[in-house]
């Protein structure tokens, strides 16, 4: 998929499983992704979770 970093495109193929109260709880997510194609130190950009601390 050349030049698919640039263009922010690709499969996403990591997951966050999250029983139904924990994923109520989810508040952010997103990918860990470098800034640009030079920084990064590989493909992968991993799915990060920010969750709510439980009552």
């Amino acid at each position: 998929m050349g030049g698919a970093f640039d263009r922010d495109t690709g499969w996403r193929i990591d997951y966050h499983l999250a029983s139904p109260a924990l994923a109520r709880r989810a508040r952010t997510a997103g990918t860990d992704r470098p800034a640009s194609a030079a920084e990064r130190i590989s493909d992968h950009a991993p799915v990060v979770v920010d969750y709510a601390l439980a009552p």
